[in-house]
């Protein structure tokens, strides 16, 4: 990872994308060229009819084009991915201190018991169906602790 916390392979895919949606070369893509390059990459976007409003695209152009020059740069459009991926890096982090929260002592690991007593049912049975079991420093697994460090972690890796 560089300095931004985005794997170089997330950085060349980003910038291959806007490559591949700048058909004319000129560095910019228009806003259409741009929805199609965040769908391509995996945005969920709303399919809104011609001249129809859309709220949500609309509030990704407010960050990437806030003056509405109707173009998006290869910069601007970086700096907005790489927004976007440090923004689940962040959630990464928040999500692994809400479970070592619920984990007594700060533990590495949280217990099946512990998961069932602060969660809901479907909650608790996701996590243990999902999570790997705990295992100690020798090697050795934890009866009924779950490791939610590497859980957590493995949510984030894309």
């Amino acid at each position: 990872r560089n300095t931004t916390g985005v794997t170089e392979e997330a950085l060349k895919e980003f910038s291959m994308m806007f490559k591949h949606f700048d058909k004319d070369k000129s560095g910019r893509l228009n806003h259409q060229e741009f929805k199609s390059c965040l769908r391509s990459l995996g945005y969920d976007l709303p399919m809104v009819e011609e001249g129809e409003p859309d709220p949500e695209f609309e509030s990704i152009l407010d960050t990437v084009d806030p003056n509405r020059d109707g173009h998006v740069s290869l910069q601007e459009y970086m700096a907005f991915m790489i927004s976007r991926e440090t923004e689940n890096v962040k959630s990464s982090e928040e999500i692994e201190s809400a479970f070592r929260a619920l984990s007594s002592e700060g533990k590495p690991y949280v217990t099946k018991e512990e998961l069932y007593q602060n969660l809901t049912r479907e909650q608790a049975d996701y996590c243990i169906s999902h999570m790997k079991p705990y295992m100690d420093g020798k090697g050795r697994e934890l009866p009924s602790a779950y490791d939610y460090i590497e859980f957590t972690r493995s949510l984030f890796v894309n």
